[in-house]
């Protein structure tokens, strides 16, 4: 029978492709642990999107209570924390482009309109949530600087400095997801409405339209399309996923150039190819930084696609 606790933490990690849950228990002051991990669909909605993908998300996790065998009831539930694709400010979602998320939206007060006034409530940019998940759990106390970038559906990044988060005044600090890095004629266009965003060319997205666009085929879907021929000594899918990591050094050689963190770390889907994908990235990223050779630490993020919901769960 699985233990059950006193008090009940859910992080909710919201992406293009899908919604992750991540359920935490804690008895008195000790760390919140681990439980398990539960995910849905996230369902492109054409118009009111902020309204309708919060109730399927509070759908999953009703669901999750009716059958849960750990205990947790919504009384039991002590913090929701989101980690959300877009700019956030002041617990405020200001706009996710990626899942059609156009206007400003309470989160905070719809989550304790359904689950009662007192449950702890917090709202995080997604990049920011898995740059404290990471941070959190592994960095603190080895590092004072870091950057995590998330290649999930798209690119995620968080920044910190000196041990604190850097959000911006408007919530867009380390949004280098839409830096414009592709600047041919058939740049494709990103969801915020420029072309040649970061995010439409690396990632879990980008590198297949990399790939698609180089050899004029609809074939690849996903990054995995590329990264498996290309591990199993495909030229074509290499050159592919060589010149779309090269977009993501180019944001990478601009942090460097602008605050230099200790430690950058690689997270989300991609990350599951592991040193294949790092080696890629450090050797693109020589041709670009002259001014030192130093190169910061380059690793594969610990928690990978679940940093989000433990960064998120750690603040509440």
């Amino acid at each position: 029978m699985s233990r059950k606790f006193k008090k009940y933490y859910i992080g909710v990690d919201v992406g293009g492709t899908s919604i992750k849950f991540g359920v935490f228990g804690q008895n008195g002051t000790e760390n919140k642990k681990f439980i398990t991990k539960f995910s849905v669909e996230t369902f492109f909605r054409k118009r009111d999107a902020e309204r309708l993908i919060t109730k399927d998300i509070f759908n999953a996790i009703d669901n999750y209570i009716e059958i849960n065998d750990i205990g947790m009831t919504k009384r039991n539930i002590y913090g929701i924390g989101y980690a959300i694709p877009g700019p956030v400010v002041k617990n405020t979602v200001v706009r996710a482009v990626n899942i059609n998320w156009k206007k400003k939206y309470d989160l905070v007060g719809a989550t304790k309109r359904h689950y009662g006034k007192n449950v702890n409530v917090i709202v995080l940019n997604d990049g920011n949530a898995a740059a404290l998940g990471e941070y959190n759990y592994y960095l603190k106390g080895k590092y004072q600087s870091m950057c995590l970038m998330t290649l999930g559906t798209a690119v995620g990044i968080g920044i910190i400095i000196d041990g604190k988060l850097v959000e911006g005044k408007h919530g867009i600090a380390g949004e280098l997801s839409h830096l414009k890095v592709d600047h041919s004629k058939d740049a494709l266009k990103c969801n915020c409405g420029n072309y040649g965003c970061l995010e439409t060319v690396t990632g879990g997205k980008g590198i297949a339209n990399v790939y698609n666009r180089m050899y004029h085929t609809n074939t690849a879907k996903v990054a995995t399309d590329v990264i498996w021929p290309a591990r199993k000594g495909n030229k074509k899918a290499l050159a592919a996923l060589e010149h779309s990591l090269g977009y993501l050094s180019i944001a990478i050689s601009i942090i460097m150039l602008v605050y230099e963190p200790e430690i950058i770390l690689i997270g989300g889907g991609v990350s599951h190819e592991g040193k294949f994908i790092i080696d890629i990235i450090k050797k693109s990223l020589k041709g670009k930084v002259f001014i030192t050779k130093k190169l910061p630490k380059i690793v594969i993020a610990k928690l990978k696609n679940q940093a989000g919901m433990y960064g998120i769960v750690s603040e509440l």
